[in-house]
């Protein structure tokens, strides 16, 4: 079979294999992506691929959104095929990056990649393998900035929004329905937090923090205070800025002048963004992509006025029904910073599945009996969701209007049977059935022995009579 069906329209190969274009086999790797926005899958082949359907209005007066998902693993690939049927149109970029860990042969007979070949659905997209992520490291920011750097390089003025997504993540609204929300009531933002921070739709300052929380602690052992950063500015004039660090979540949604700030700077080793990062580096800093940009964000200017306008409560003033852009629950191995302490159960990951379990502190899986907390809080996406874990949540989304979603909520305490598994039930019973044979042939034996131990001595009796 070949690598690409004939009747698909203007596929760029770039293949780099040690500087030889030949198929990628053994260390070779191939880089592809779709040139042609007015391809809706295999040649008008749109509703064999469930292609959603755009209207010139809509794509002319909603956001451009430009997507990157990072996958690290089979699991995360076969989540990530949903996530991108569920985000593909006409109007957007998907920018996806693989995990070196995660070898490129294997990617290219996943799910997710089968999708890309076959259903763009229209969508220009964009693959490559670059980055090998360290949980906790500096590395864990290297995917985004590669997201960040392909985003305002190759597709530069294509798109209105950049956001960045783990394969395991859902959008809960429509391609339509989310590019009207970031054309609407959402644009001109930078959202940089989850519904795992403690102060919502902001960054949260560290001194926020009790003095005996990790997160506190581990940045603010600088015996000198906060850290200051002695940069060149864009005259080369020579400044020290001091950054009070704030934390916000490594998924963000992002307008494009601030990811062209970021790209360019990184790029200038004298400039602020890049003597920050060297510090973080230098102090061995970890969970720095919950920090480096929010603090980044908080501190420069124009960017600081850029972040979402709150209420009292912590809704988005121009839009009240949301709380929150990103539906996770994390860190509920404890009562949180500020003493509130969880109170419902949340999803195991079955022996049977081939997904990893959380981490202590998360992020946990989600299922439909989130899906109340997930319509309270107004997220666009949710995360962490796998069908794998539970496949219903995952084909319930996205939808045009929340309310297309049941209310579904965790009951006061749910315990559920183990699920059958009649194979291992009839070798149990087959165990017992020859356990109670092999038992019953030991009581006969004994009892044959018994007989006959007690045979001579009851004639010794008898003679001495």
């Amino acid at each position: 079979m070949p690598l690409f069906k004939s009747k698909m329209k203007h596929w760029i190969l770039l293949v780099n294999c040690l500087g030889l274009l030949i198929f990628p086999f053994g260390s070779c790797r191939i880089l592809l992506s779709t040139d042609d926005s007015s391809d809706s899958g295999d040649d008008g082949d749109g509703d064999r691929c469930g292609c959603q359907n755009f209207d010139d209005e809509e794509e002319n007066n909603g956001a451009r959104l430009a997507y990157l998902i990072t996958v690290h693993n089979h699991r995360t690939a076969l989540d990530a095929s949903y996530l991108f049927r569920a985000i593909r149109s006409p109007s957007t970029i998907i920018m996806i990056h693989v995990d070196t860990k995660f070898e490129w042969d294997e990617f290219m007979m996943s799910e997710l990649h089968r999708e890309v070949e076959l259903c763009p659905c229209g969508a220009k997209v964009h693959m490559d393998s670059v980055h090998s992520a360290e949980w906790s490291s500096w590395s864990m920011n290297d995917p985004t900035f590669w997201g960040l750097e392909t985003a305002t390089t190759k597709f530069k003025g294509e798109w209105d929004v950049f956001l960045n997504l783990s394969g395991d993540t859902m959008p809960v609204y429509t391609p339509s329905k989310m590019s009207q929300l970031f054309a609407g009531p959402l644009h001109g933002y930078n959202f940089v937090t989850s519904s795992s921070c403690e102060t919502g739709l902001v960054p949260t300052n560290v001194y926020l923090f009790p003095t005996h929380w990790h997160k506190r602690g581990h940045y603010t052992t600088n015996p000198d205070g906060d850290p200051q950063i002695r940069y060149l500015d864009q005259d080369g004039n020579e400044k020290i800025e001091t950054l009070t660090i704030y934390f916000g979540s490594q998924w963000m949604a992002l307008q494009p002048d601030f990811c062209h700030y970021l790209v360019s700077s990184l790029q200038d080793k004298s400039s602020l963004p890049s003597k920050f990062k060297d510090y973080l580096i230098q102090v061995k800093r970890l969970m720095t992509d919950e920090t480096f940009i929010p603090t980044l964000l908080k501190h420069v200017y124009p960017f600081n006025e850029t972040l979402p306008e709150v209420t009292e409560e912590g809704k988005l003033q121009r839009l009240p029904s949301l709380w929150d852009i990103r539906y996770e629950r994390m860190d509920e191995h404890w009562p949180s910073a500020f003493g509130v302490a969880p109170t419902q159960q949340r999803y195991e990951v079955p022996e049977s599945s081939m997904a990893d379990n959380p981490k202590t502190w998360g992020p946990y899986f989600l299922g439909v009996y989130d899906l109340a907390n997930i319509k309270a809080s107004g997220a666009l996406f949710i995360r962490k969701v796998s069908v794998e874990v539970d496949p219903n949540i995952v084909y319930m989304l996205p939808v045009s209007d929340l309310d297309e979603l049941p209310s579904i909520q965790w009951p006061n305490e749910l315990q559920i049977s183990k699920k059958p598994d009649w194979e291992k039930q009839r070798k149990e019973w087959v165990r017992q059935a020859e356990e109670e044979r092999r038992k019953k042939q030991e009581e006969e034996e004994e009892s044959k022995n018994n007989k006959k131990n007690k045979a001579p001595i009851h004639q010794a009796e008898s003679r001495d009579l």
